[in-house]
């Protein structure tokens, strides 16, 4: 049985938001799916925004005997995961599919579907290849060449066809999406692979030349003018070299996303990617801060100039993620663990709250390295119900998880 922890949120007054940002459409599955539920849990906004079509050379073409385009294909699965998705973690009644529409953003057309508190754009940009080399069949065109200068524009596939005529063009719009979707008052994050400059980190090594530039295209995009957004960086292909470290609920949920994702490719007479080497990458999500956000989204004013930024004051506590997992699902009088990625060395305190705001538990731990950090609360929750963990480093930064004890 599938099983989401799954918690009632007003997608009105939605606290936060994340920007997902991938260079194929299961890409977030397969890398990043647990702090996507969890963000969503805690009633975050989430954007996901991917950059190339993962045509893997065919272009707008079909070689199904559907005849659906094999982008199409795999987008309409990402949209099967993210209804799903939204549909669980908001705990409210499933919709109408949601049905794809233009945005205009910075003069290009993006196709756009928004459900709930999902919003996806999907660039549509030609499949880059594994090496950044690109394919002759679409022009051997790929984000690598194009921030490098090589090629002098990128034309997306299908009908919206928008022209990118610069690396600047392009991460401009990237930016007036950011800016059009941001949650005023509060800080932002974006996922995206793990690399610094475009090159292959030695956090995460030899990965797919797409993902290193869809995630500088996100950096790029925010590096002048917009400090309250900061940026965690995931590993991608190199995950599977290391231990599982996911709860078995946010196994499952990674599984059950992946299925639905490949959903799109079998109802289009496409081969599922769900029984090939992915399933590899799904019991295990790593990540590391890149930068941390500084100041609050503004409320007003021109795109990117970032005058009216708000400044944290007041000793307020910096939200940045450090939770992997949390154990699952919870019983009374059990034991509860918690894998951290620290930011920092220090002290970290951990406090579990209950729903009328009372502390019920409360543990100080000591972080020495910035290695992934186990942790074991000794059978903190006496009843069932809903409760809070409140992760503190350093008294500077914080991370909650909302969690059912059963």
């Amino acid at each position: 049985m599938i099983v989401f922890v799954a918690l009632s949120v007003n997608l009105q007054a939605q606290t936060s938001v994340t920007f997902s940002f991938q260079a194929h459409q299961d890409d977030w599955q397969l890398f990043m799916s647990s702090k996507i539920v969890a963000d969503l849990n805690a009633g975050a906004k989430v954007v996901f925004i991917t950059l190339t079509a993962g045509d893997a050379s065919v272009g707008s073409g079909s070689y199904g005997p559907g005849g659906v385009p094999f982008y199409l294909s795999r987008e309409n699965g990402s949209m099967y995961a993210t209804k799903y998705l939204s549909d669980i973690t908001s705990g409210t009644t499933p919709l109408i599919p949601s049905t794809i529409t233009t945005a205009t953003v910075n003069g290009h057309n993006i196709a756009k579907y928004t459900y709930k508190g999902i919003v996806n754009y999907f660039f549509r940009l030609p499949d880059g290849n594994g090496n950044g080399s690109g394919f002759p069949s679409t022009g051997s065109v790929s984000l690598q060449k194009f921030r490098n200068g090589m090629i002098p524009s990128m034309t997306a596939l299908g009908d919206i066809a928008a022209t990118y005529t610069s690396w600047t063009d392009l991460t401009n719009t990237i930016k007036q999406i950011i800016n059009n979707e941001k949650v005023s008052g509060v800080p932002a994050w974006i996922y995206a692979a793990h690399t610094i400059d475009g090159s292959n980190s030695a956090y995460n090594p030899s990965d797919h030349s797409d993902h290193r530039y869809t995630s500088m295209a996100a950096q790029d995009a925010v590096a002048i003018g917009m400090s309250w957004v900061g940026v965690a960086g995931f590993m991608d292909y190199e995950s599977s070299a290391n231990a599982a470290n996911l709860s078995s609920t946010d196994h499952e949920n990674s599984s059950a996303l992946f299925g639905l994702t490949n959903w799109g490719l079998v109802e289009a007479a496409y081969a599922t990617n769900y029984s090939s080497g992915h399933l590899g990458w799904l019991p295990m999500d790593y990540f590391q801060i890149i930068r941390t956000p500084s100041g609050n989204a503004p409320f007003a004013g021109p795109l990117g100039t970032g005058d009216n930024e708000e400044v944290n004051t007041g000793g307020s506590l910096l939200k940045i993620p450090m939770i992997v997992s949390v154990t699952s699902p919870i019983y009374i009088n059990r034991d509860i663990s918690m894998i951290i990625s620290p930011y920092e060395t220090g002290t970290l305190s951990t406090l579990l709250v209950d729903q009328d705001g009372k502390k019920v538990f409360d543990q100080v731990t000591k972080v020495e390295n910035k290695e992934a950090l186990f942790i074991t609360l000794k059978q903190p929750a006496l009843k069932k119900g809903t409760y809070v963990i409140n992760n503190i480093l350093n008294g500077k930064y914080i991370e909650s998880r909302k969690i059912t004890v059963e």
